[in-house]
């Protein structure tokens, strides 16, 4: 997992390039996503593209890990704060779901072992090593996931 903030963030230092194309939509669009009525915004192909929408947030005892085998995630609150718990993969015990190759995850009750906060402009990369539980916090919100097959 890697944090850091977009406006800091330099896409032409990025070797690869599906994650810089990812963040180079990310940077051009930021002002208009807070617009967009889209759901999924495919920027290359199923190589790369953007899941926007405007969930509720979950506490921590409700929310669980998930895991992908395909896709490294890119998650970007867009206008409220988000809590994202996390935990190794090497590390997860209890299945919740079997891995679904068609969608991409499966799901884990293991307790995260730590714990992110993302402010709206932020990112966390979660890749197929990361379980990963999003979404932990209050109220309803708008959120960027963009799906990177590397």
């Amino acid at each position: 997992m890697k944090t850091g903030k977009i406006n800091e963030l330099k896409p032409d230092t990025i070797d690869n390039p599906e994650l810089r194309k990812a963040f180079e939509w990310i940077i051009g669009n930021w002002d208009i996503v807070h617009e967009s009525g889209e759901k999924k915004i495919v920027i290359d192909g199923e190589k790369v593209f953007a899941n926007i929408d405007n969930p509720i947030m979950r506490s921590k005892k409700e929310q669980i890990l998930e895991v992908h085998r395909i896709y490294t995630d890119i998650h970007v609150p867009v206008d409220k704060t988000e809590v994202i718990g996390y935990r190794g993969v090497d590390g997860l015990r209890k299945v919740v779901a079997e891995y679904d190759e068609e969608l991409d995850r499966a799901f884990y009750s293991d307790e995260p072992e730590n714990y992110i906060t993302l402010n709206p402009g932020e990112y966390a990369i979660m890749t197929p090593q990361d379980g990963h539980a999003p979404i932990i916090g209050e109220g309803k919100f708008k959120k960027i996931c963009v799906k990177v097959m590397l």
